[in-house]
């Protein structure tokens, strides 16, 4: 395989198993890629060449290998020739989520506007032009993806669809969240596997459950995506990746519906047309048809649940203490609900221009009460001149936020691991714990990785600052999800030839 924008090896390791002790049944990774643009130091690469054991090359320094067959390029994807990736089976990688939109030309003509610069615009490229495109290609992303831009819900996926849609491939999402399957985070991540469709030059068997279901009727593709026999169904027919991995509760309909046209459809509806789970395919007829199946899906598990508490250490650094008491009462504060209003940085030398009083300005009321972490500030703002002023010239929006558990409940999964997540300053989205009756913590590295399903110290590397190690979990996907997907993608490559 295949791995791009692979950060520190999150998929690697699900795929092929640790380092040391690799999976007999894992997938193998040839050629990887990983770049942190406006970044000096390229830490995700360093972390991944180094737990991989791939040497820096004397005559390219932006590469690392181990062999041919085991390499690492540390350049910016856009300017890697698709004719430098080797040929493989599977292609995979997590890549952030960009807004495109339609838009129409001078001429009247419809289209996609922003598509240069765009990090799935390369990931396309690769495999376009591959001399033979891969089997399966196994993407990560938020589940933003399905619903946006704000403006025109969906279109970001359908771009993706479209695209996959006229190289190949038939193309299967699922929204999943680690927590719900006893993994100990709450992370919900959209995953979706393209399936290459059988043609002349790159030919799968055509069996069931081969490169998808084969008929996409009722029948099969409720054994695909759900794994559940529908009466009178034909006992060949094969449960998908997902079904396998992460059984769900969720019907489809009785009927298949055309997929929306990418520039036709009214993309400014106010909801999305993909739900968080579903199939799209192309006819393979002369006058091809696209379509649609997608549903709400729900998850069943029944085994062992982890929670924040299964991944806490006994002994700490103390440094990642929280004793100060008005720290704490911050915390409490900014946790809690809140009722404040904002003003927008582009807009501060106009709010400076309007009087506040006691010898302030607009925008150092705001200052003072975004710093003060206390809700009589926010209270006693809104009869202020200068804030009614400020509403009258619509510089002033409202935010709200509801309550979040104070401390981090360890009997329950943690939240989300976000990138911000290491640092001294209060903030609303760091993990807080009470360590011990009344006294508080915040995590350490070596936590957010147990979070993600990293080996422990993973991120560990001379140099590498603790901020920047959490940063890196933040970026990083939980291992286990991946893991449970490798049976199932490996079967689907080895049931095919070319």
């Amino acid at each position: 395989m295949v791995e791009l924008f692979a950060g520190v090896g999150g998929f690697r390791l699900g795929l092929e198993g640790l380092p040391e002790r690799p999976s007999e049944d894992g997938l193998r990774v040839i050629w990887a890629n990983q770049w942190e643009p406006a970044s000096g130091r390229q830490h995700a690469a360093e972390i991944y060449a180094s737990r991989w054991g791939l040497e820096r090359d004397d005559e390219d320094p932006e590469v690392f290998s181990n062999g041919p067959e085991d390499v690492l390029v540390n350049k910016d994807v856009a300017t890697i020739p698709a004719s430098e990736v080797p040929e493989h089976d599977l292609l995979c990688g997590g890549f952030p989520c960009q807004d495109y939109s339609v838009a129409r030309t001078r001429s009247g003509e419809m289209g996609i506007k922003g598509e240069k610069g765009k990090l799935w615009t390369h990931i396309k490229r690769i495999i376009q032009d591959s001399a033979v495109r891969p089997k399966l290609v196994f993407l990560e992303n938020v589940p933003r993806l399905l619903n946006s831009p704000a403006g025109q819900r969906g279109l970001n996926f359908m771009v993706i669809l479209n695209d996959l849609l006229k190289m190949g491939y038939d193309v299967e999402w699922r929204v999943i969240n680690a927590s719900e399957y006893g993994m100990p985070q709450q992370r919900r991540r959209i995953f979706f596997v393209a399936y290459r469709r059988p043609t002349k030059s790159t030919f799968y068997r055509n069996g069931p459950g081969v490169h998808g279901p084969r008929i996409r009727s009722r029948g099969p593709m409720s054994k695909w995506m759900t794994g559940k026999e529908v009466p009178g169904s034909n006992p060949e027919w094969q449960a998908g990746p997902f079904a396998t991995a992460f059984p769900i509760d969720g019907e489809l309909d009785s009927s298949k519906r055309e997929l929306p046209d990418l520039l036709e459809y009214p993309w400014s509806g106010r909801s999305s047309p993909f739900l968080n789970a579903g199939y799209a395919w192309q006819d393979n007829q002369k006058v091809a048809k696209r379509w649609l199946w997608t549903f709400k899906a729900s998850p069943v598990y029944e085994g062992e649940r982890r929670t924040l508490g299964d991944v806490i250490e006994d002994s700490h650094d103390p440094d990642y203490e929280v004793r100060d008491p008005e720290k704490l009462r911050m915390y409490s504060y900014i946790k809690g609900v809140q009722k404040e209003w904002r003003i927008r940085k582009e807009d501060e030398a106009r709010a400076r221009m309007i009087d506040a009083g006691r010898g302030r300005d607009l925008w150092e009321l705001y200052q003072k009460c975004t710093k003060g972490y206390r809700t009589d500030y926010w209270v006693d703002s809104r009869s202020n001149p200068g804030y009614l002023e400020g509403l009258q010239q619509g510089l002033i929006y409202e935010y709200t936020a509801g309550a979040m558990a104070y401390p981090d409940p360890l009997v329950k999964p943690s939240r989300t691991v976000v990138t911000a997540e290491i640092g001294k300053s209060v903030s609303r989205m760091r993990h807080v714990v009470e360590y011990e009756r009344g006294e508080y913590r915040r995590l350490m590295p070596v936590e957010l990785e147990r979070l993600n399903e990293f080996p422990d110290d993973w991120t560990a590397l001379e140099g590498i600052s603790d901020s920047r190690r959490g940063f890196l979990m933040g970026n990083a996907l939980v291992v286990g999800v991946i893991t449970r997907l490798r049976n199932p993608l490996r079967e689907i490559i080895l049931s095919g030839s070319r």
